[in-house]
């Protein structure tokens, strides 16, 4: 009954978004994945939606066939269904926060502030409090309406049950110590396995168990035979694999300092700057400000070193501060140490040393279940014990309306693609993700060219180096501009050499390439506005094939349509030079043939052509389908030229 409640509040707190857009990685990881739709329930299609991912080393199998079924029985990318399945997810994780909050209040009653309180029946009162302060915190919103966070919900679902499963072992294993250890081992290693199948990040569920143990567990009563089960446990399950981690990292460092060739950080900013991120998270989580939130946070300024920033050095002091205490109190303030100890073990993975992203706020999901809770027995036993029940009872439940408003407005902004870029614009001025997004918006859907150039160069300036931000600028200033450039500073970023040096020098991410297809798209439609910029995006295509240590699939991609826009020019000898660099850097891809047969044809060599497409139609890519059509559309054409001929 209580937990039917809990889900109808969620659903409707978040019910502004349900016809919500796809937003940014939901469009590379489901919309233009063609191996995620299921169009028919049979082996073939459920084995390739569930490999379709390529986020992870594992493919995070789980979340990614649950978008193939989601399609399917929506019978197509309707972005509701998408949602109300991940809002049923969260309405699945509250059920088991609350489990999880009623098993451990065994350990919760016996601190000295619950021993005092006067509530009838305090345990629901802790369940529910702390359920619906976590199901309805704002900050958690990206984690449930941006769909292919689906992956964190997810992962989340299925640590919460392992965790819950734990916890009906541990306290059981006084009495019924077999029965106890299996559930105890149950839980901690289907609740990862299962996890780690939807996220990586899973991994750290035998931590966040050992954080549990370490704090709250510690408040149960148990023998000492208990206690040394419970130890040996812990060694082989936690103490093991982090030991096998570290040696693997001392004999491998490049496996963490590796990735950070193709990051605009170094690793020396990313662990200066992460401390920072981590009050910036508690602040959300404690005081929460949805104009402060939002998908990107890319105008948060990197730590170069410990005064760069004035507060670096004092976010490291308090992290430590808060660990230490944190330990030190473990028995006294056992909630506290619980909300420490789990807030940073969540994030000791996603916001330490690893080459990722430097903040994102879906992150906090799980991690913010710690900290929420012990709000939550604050509210409930810290204050005045003469506060009477029904007053007391009353500003909790205030707490809870002004949260789930905080989230039924934020939901608001996710409504529909042009709010919530809008929202992401004006509440984030310096963040040239959000300001690049305005511009597009303005361009694609308004037609507003004038309005797009002044978005696009705002996130130019404000980020000079993302190759992405450059090369829309370019594609929307007007020719007439460049007799400005030497006068104003602004329009040099829109030169396409100054575009080509970037791409040649800087790593490419995500922003690079999806601005450079969006270009090659307009080129090829055969728009006038694109069609004069057609030699610089060839340029800049040429500039990824010639980058040093550029990634082969850029390569691979500049490639071939570096050759269809050269095509489209007619300038037939550029498309056969193309074709040939293809052939000399990726010599058994029979692909490259067939675009330097198609070169020749247009430059009136037809014997040359029709040998090189019988070559490989007597190969083994003549067998292909794909290759096979396409060599007999290519031989067709021959066939029309010669008869036009005669």
């Amino acid at each position: 009954m209580l937990w039917s409640i809990c889900c109808l509040v969620i659903f409707i707190a978040y019910a502004p978004g349900w016809n919500g857009p796809f937003v940014f990685d939901d469009q590379l990881n489901i919309l233009e994945n063609p191996n995620v739709p299921i169009h028919d329930l049979n082996e073939q299609n459920i084995i390739r939606s569930t490999l379709s991912n390529e986020s992870g080393p594992l493919k995070r199998i789980i979340p990614a066939l649950s978008f193939g079924l989601n399609y399917y029985f929506a019978d197509g990318f309707k972005s509701i269904h998408f949602k109300l399945f991940n809002i049923a997810i969260h309405c699945i994780n509250s059920g088991l926060v609350f489990w999880l909050l009623t098993l451990l209040w065994p350990s919760v009653c016996h601190t000295s502030w619950a021993q005092q309180s006067r509530l009838s029946n305090p345990r629901v009162a802790f369940a529910i409090s702390g359920t619906l302060i976590w199901a309805l915190h704002a900050f958690l919103l990206t984690s449930v309406l941006y769909v292919v966070q689906r992956m964190t919900s997810m992962a989340s679902m299925f640590m919460l049950m392992g965790t819950c499963l734990y916890v009906v072992g541990r306290l059981s294993l006084e009495k019924q110590p077999a029965q106890g250890l299996s559930l105890m081992c149950l839980g901690l290693i289907a609740g990862t396995v299962l996890g780690v199948a939807c996220k990586e990040n899973a991994a750290l569920l035998p931590v966040y168990i050992g954080a549990l143990e370490f704090t709250l567990l510690t408040q149960l009563h148990s023998s000492q035979q208990t206690i040394k089960k419970v130890r040996w446990f812990f060694i082989i399950f936690l103490g093991l694999p982090i030991l096998a981690g570290l040696l693997y990292w001392f004999q491998h460092p490049s496996f963490i300092t590796g990735g950070y060739g193709g990051r605009p950080f170094t690793f020396y900013e990313r662990v200066l700057t992460e401390p920072r991120v981590l009050w910036f998270y508690l602040s959300m989580i404690i005081v929460p400000d949805i104009q402060t939130m939002g998908l990107f946070h890319d105008d948060f300024k990197l730590s170069s070193d410990l005064f760069s920033i004035w507060t670096t050095l004092p976010s490291i002091i308090g992290i430590i501060i808060l660990l230490i205490l944190s330990i030190a109190w473990r028995k006294r303030f056992p909630v506290f140490a619980f909300a420490v100890l789990w807030f940073l073990v969540g994030h000791s993975l996603e916001s330490s040393v690893f080459p990722l992203e430097i903040i994102h706020e879906h992150r906090n999901y799980l991690p913010a279940l710690g900290p929420l809770l012990a709000i939550s027995y604050l509210l409930l036993f810290a204050l005045p014990s003469k506060i009477p029940n029904g007053l007391r009872i009353c500003m909790i439940f205030l707490v809870i309306f002004c949260l789930g408003f905080g989230t039924f407005q934020r939901a608001h902004y996710w409504s529909s693609e042009s709010t919530l870029i809008e929202s992401l614009a004006v509440n984030h001025p310096d963040s040239p993700s959000s300001q690049y997004l305005r511009g597009e918006i303005l361009r694609k859907r308004e037609k507003n060219f004038e309005g797009a150039y002044a978005y696009y160069l705002r996130a130019a300036e404000l980020s000079p180096e993302e190759a992405g931000f450059l090369i829309s600028l370019s594609m929307v200033t007007p020719d007439s501009f460049t007799q400005l450039e030497t006068q104003l500073d602004s329009l040099q970023l829109a030169r396409s050499d100054y575009i080509v040096n970037i791409i040649h020098q800087k790593p490419m991410g995500a922003w690079g390439i999806r601005a450079l297809d969006v270009a090659i798209k307009c080129v090829m439609s055969g728009n006038e506005r694109c069609l004069s910029k057609a030699n610089d995006v060839a340029s800049w295509l040429q500039a990824l094939i010639d980058k040093p240590k550029g990634k082969s699939a850029h390569r691979y991609y500049s490639l071939v349509h570096l050759f269809a826009i050269r095509m489209k020019q007619n300038r037939f000898a550029d498309a056969l030079a193309t074709a040939n660099t293809g052939i000399k850097l990726n010599p058994n891809n029979p692909r490259f043939v067939l675009m330097q047969a198609h070169a020749l044809i247009g430059l009136n060599r037809l014997d040359e052509s029709e040998k090189l497409l019988d070559n490989i139609q007597r190969s083994s890519a003549g067998r292909v389908p794909k290759y096979a059509q396409r060599i007999i559309q290519l031989k067709q054409t021959i066939g029309l030229i010669r008869n036009k001929k005669t």
